[in-house]
């Protein structure tokens, strides 16, 4: 079986403290014995839930949480800066499920003065969303489904570093955003490079998120060039690398375009993210083995 019926295998079965005290794991709260409500303020949260099958317990979200399909009936209740708390609080939800690394501090701060338990599903490397599935299967009562889930995650996982992580280096620039231009540095996205044989040419700037000029770029030679695109990116054309006709990634035309949600959110999903950035680079792979010939 190749490793896209693998990926396509999983996605149809898939289918079928910080900053208060309140914060907790969410192994640490007992599934209840009546029905379960939670306001989940994190799309990436919201994938995982219905991954293992306790879709059906999310009363509210914020926007952008539209990954399944289902998920778009929810009731929007706040961004990821911005909840409407009187709208939280005539729901009264049993807990609330935050993404801590992207949930302001003033957020996370109110949700404890109001007395809510909250459940932080914070992800900071693959390896811990098979942690994060079966800790919410703990929560909702589901732990056969997410133990399948998160097992089904791991060994894909395993599977796409092993076909791709120890190829020839490819030298990767991966552009978040076109003005000013930004590229990334951050643990995530470096593991998913090298998971895929892939060097990120700003490897350890000194912020996550670095702003580089053109000519900065054009010096690290890329022989690739990743131009994601997802909710609230400006045109990631207003850059025209063909200019730059000296950069292998133009003279091999590997300038090339992601879908950045399968990618930036720290969900199931991210290996299907993981797999397209492993075939681009693979593609960039062999032109520059021929380049080589």
């Amino acid at each position: 079986m190749t490793l896209f019926s693998k990926l396509l295998n999983h996605i149809v079965f898939a289918v079928l403290t910080l900053f208060t005290s309140n914060m907790v794991n969410a192994a640490e709260m007992a599934p209840s014995k009546t029905e379960q409500r939670y306001v989940v303020l994190s799309p990436h949260a919201v994938e995982m839930l219905f991954d293992i099958g306790a879709g059906d317990t999310i009363i509210g979200t914020v926007e952008y949480a539209d990954y399944p399909e289902a998920a778009n009936k929810i009731r929007r209740i706040g961004r990821y800066d911005y909840v409407n708390y009187e709208a939280l609080l005539s729901l009264n939800p049993d807990a609330i499920i935050v993404n801590s690394q992207s949930t302001s501090s003033g957020i996370l701060e109110r949700l404890s003065d109001l007395g809510f338990p909250v459940i932080d599903t914070s992800v900071e490397k693959l390896t811990d969303i098979p942690k994060r599935l079966n800790e919410l299967g703990e929560l909702t009562g589901n732990q056969y489904k997410a133990n399948q889930q998160a097992q089904e995650f791991s060994h894909l996982l395993a599977e796409i570093r092993n076909e791709f992580q120890h190829q020839t280096p490819v030298n990767v620039f991966y552009q978040v955003w076109p003005n000013p231009l930004t590229t990334t540095s951050s643990q995530w996205m470096n593991e998913i490079f090298a998971g895929c044989g892939g060097v990120n040419v700003f490897y350890g700037s000194h912020s996550d998120y670095p702003q580089v000029s053109i000519e900065q770029v054009v010096t690290t030679m890329p022989d690739i060039i990743l131009k994601p695109i997802y909710h609230g990116n400006s045109n990631q054309e207003v850059v025209s690398w063909e200019t730059w006709k000296e950069l292998p990634a133009v003279i091999n035309q590997q300038v090339k375009s992601l879908e950045g949600d399968l990618i930036h959110r720290t969900g199931p999903r991210v290996l299907q993210g993981m797999i397209n950035v492993c075939r681009n680079i693979d593609n960039a792979r062999q032109y520059q083995a021929s380049a080589h010939d």
